[in-house]
């Protein structure tokens, strides 16, 4: 169940439109609020102390993110990043307490997201320790396409979700076009079909 944020907290909420690629906030920023996507497509990355990027989350119409630093009192541990044009509200809130008070209904659903998420989080640590390289850039290609098939996801896109280094996932993409499990005429990776891709799947030992 999604809950509205424009109806529930509307004089907390304000709007805010992001063009592709600008921040929302970054890692280490003192948290401020919280956020739910009207419009657009929102990811979440980790920084290293050396600047480089891998994405973490990706967040669609209807999702929040920034919630769970509101509930710890801790700065952003991530960045956040507009990945095409987006509608963002913004609700002004300090800690959970307040959001509590101001809206339970929508403080008890983030904080069942927050487990779903934990969950989530878990699940693919356990990924990544326990299956190949192949299965996991299968895994992300399904994933990215079943939820958020209209975007352009790159090579390196899935390589950070995957776990995965980019020249890897390159050639295995290579071969996958070669199988037809991928468009082969596609410069970017876009599956032919997803029943394929799911069935290839279930064929890698």
């Amino acid at each position: 169940m999604l809950i509205d944020p424009t109806l529930t907290v509307e004089s907390q909420a304000a709007l805010t439109s992001y063009t592709r690629k600008q921040v929302v906030y970054r890692s280490g920023n003192s948290a401020r609020g919280l956020y739910c996507v009207k419009s657009g497509q929102v990811g979440l990355y980790q920084v290293t102390e050396s600047g480089k990027e891998s994405l973490l989350r990706i967040y669609g119409p209807g999702s929040y993110f920034g919630y769970r630093s509101l509930f710890t009192n801790q700065n952003y541990p991530s960045t956040a990043r507009a990945m095409l044009d987006s509608d963002i509200i913004r609700i002004d809130v300090n800690d959970f307490q307040s959001l509590d008070e101001l809206a339970p209904d929508l403080a008890q659903y983030l904080m069942k997201e927050v487990c779903t998420e934990l969950g989530e989080a878990e699940k693919r640590l356990m990924q990544y320790n326990a299956f190949s390289a192949k299965k996991r850039i299968l895994d992300t290609l399904t994933h990215f396409f079943e939820m958020y098939p209209d975007y352009p996801w790159t090579y390196r896109e899935i390589g950070e979700y995957s776990g995965t280094d980019i020249t890897t996932v390159i050639r295995y993409c290579k071969a996958l076009k070669a199988s037809g499990v991928l468009l082969k005429e596609s410069r970017k990776p876009s599956p032919v079909d997803l029943d394929i891709l799911a069935d290839f799947r279930k064929s890698i030992v």
